[in-house]
């Protein structure tokens, strides 16, 4: 075991968690964890079977003497958001992430943790391994590619599974049960760009904005937190009064956090750097006082060679503008739950490549007509531009059922491990039960997970003793199930 794992319980949660940890598995990337997964489950005796998708439900039998208790599904996905810092040299693709234990967290150095969703995928296939958990029979569903939308759950074959209830191990707030979830999409836009010369007598520089928090798309847009893209396009319009031309653009990088970093090279007349330096100076001040929860927020600035090629002035008018007036950040609230998000967009990336400015929304909501309407306001803004748009097929939501049967035995457990009610939450990021239950018809489900903070971003950690109550919840829930409450819930 990791030594930063060593010695902490539950054991096996842990120990699973360490070896998810140790098996490179962005988006896409997780078929040697999911074959690793099988193998474990197989060596103990289970059956481990895969649809087309890539997803993996292991059959679990029950305890001895519970074997008429309904089936219950155990569900957390593959993958994980892979963000770093830019300073840190990590390859995601290759690498095992780095644990680090900071009093009750454990974090990883220098990159996002996979605590989202590793703890719920290693909580799952430890009940499955465990000889002293009471359970009925279980599937654990491990699904893929969850956080570039949802697509191993909506490419689920529902013949995978038979269970029809369903415990989600992936929400993040502690003291609260998910009943509820957003739906979402996507757009992504070319803007074709006109290119001329640059032309002689110029110097060329590289700003480079780091240090903001970023976030997960859903979880954290209520927060108000900077969006480097558009901190980025800010900057370059300030410095347009110097003649600012730019050569390249890149900042964001996945579709589900909030841009942390961006990067913009400008050609510009030789006696106008002082002046440059002074504006991005007075550039960071107002950031820094617009947004002062973003302390590390820097934004710095390197000589370059100038750029062969940069945007016309009309050109770089319109994209920028364009980047402008995408709307970033929470966009309408709930009327029906106090404090919930209900829509809202991420300006997720922005890059010129090949003659395009090539942009990534990410909208949600929990109404249907409001993501549409939040849709069509990103591609209206594209189509001003000039700009043409590719749509992302809509993920549902999970409209929230406050008479479910699973429900009630949640809540019972949860006031038996903390000495409390839970509360009723629903979620603005986007979980897997409003797609698998588009699929399975009549599937009864919640979801919760341990704390876990700073989700998809370097700064992810999950709280040590959040997981031994996580789990002691896990076990309490499914021994009731297995001991007939299910049958007698009203």
């Amino acid at each position: 075991m990791t030594e930063a794992l060593r010695g902490l319980e539950p054991h096996g949660v842990w120990d699973l968690f360490g070896q998810i940890s140790g098996i490179p598995h962005g988006s896409h990337n997780e078929g040697a964890l999911a074959d690793h997964l099988s193998r474990i489950a197989e060596g103990a005796g289970l059956t481990a079977k895969q649809d087309d998708a890539g997803n993996v439900c292991i059959a679990v039998p029950a305890t001895p003497g519970c074997e008429r208790a309904p089936v219950v599904v155990l569900q957390g996905h593959l993958d994980m958001v892979c963000e770093k810092n830019e300073a840190v040299d990590f390859d995601f693709s290759q690498e095992a992430i780095r644990l680090v234990r900071d009093g009750d967290w454990i974090k990883a150095d220098g990159t996002s943790l996979g605590a989202d969703n590793g703890i719920g995928v290693a909580a799952a296939l430890a009940i499955a391994l465990s000889e002293d958990v009471v359970h009925g029979p279980l599937e654990v569903l491990l699904t893929v590619n969850e956080e570039t939308g949802l697509i191993g759950a909506l490419e689920l074959s529902p013949d995978l599974v038979s269970g029809h209830i369903m415990l989600n191990l992936d929400s993040e707030r502690p003291g609260s049960i998910c009943i509820g979830c957003a739906g979402g999409g996507g757009v992504t836009t070319h803007l074709p760009l006109n290119l001329k010369d640059t032309p002689d007598g110029t110097a060329g520089l590289e700003v480079k904005l780091t240090g903001l928090r970023g976030g997960h798309s859903g979880l954290d847009i209520n927060e108000n937190r900077g969006n480097a893209v558009k901190l980025m396009v800010r900057t370059v319009l300030a410095l347009q009064v110097c003649g600012a031309t730019l050569g390249d653009f890149h900042s964001g990088d996945k579709l589900n956090a909030i841009p942390r970093e961006g990067c913009a090279h400008l050609v510009l007349p030789v006696e106008q750097l002082p002046r440059t330096q002074e504006i991005i100076t007075h550039q960071l001040s107002q950031f820094r006082a617009e947004f002062p929860h973003e302390p590390t927020l820097q934004i710095t600035t390197t000589p370059i060679s100038p750029s062969r090629r940069v945007l016309s002035t009309d050109a770089m008018s319109i994209a920028l503008n364009m980047l402008m007036a995408f709307p970033h950040g929470v966009m309408a609230m709930s009327r029906e739950m106090q404090g919930l998000v209900e829509t809202s967009n991420n300006l997720s990336s922005a890059h010129m490549k090949e003659g395009f400015f090539i942009v990534h929304n990410t909208p949600r909501s929990s109404r249907a007509e409001a993501l549409q309407a939040a849709v069509d306001q990103i591609v209206a803004v594209a189509d001003l531009a000039g700009g043409t748009n590719t749509l992302e097929e809509p993920y549902p939501g999970w409209q929230p059922n406050p008479h479910s049967k699973i429900l009630h035995i949640v809540e019972d457990s949860f006031s038996e491990v903390f000495g409390k009610r839970p509360q009723r939450v629903a979620t603005h990021a986007g979980l897997e039960c409003g797609a698998i239950g588009s699929k399975c018809d009549g599937m009864d489900m919640v979801s919760f997970g341990p704390d876990i903070v700073n989700a998809h971003s370097p700064d992810e950690a999950v709280s040590i003793s959040s997981v031994k109550t996580f789990w002691q919840l896990l076990v309490g829930i499914l021994e009731k199930v297995a001991n007939g409450a299910y049958d007698h819930e009203p």
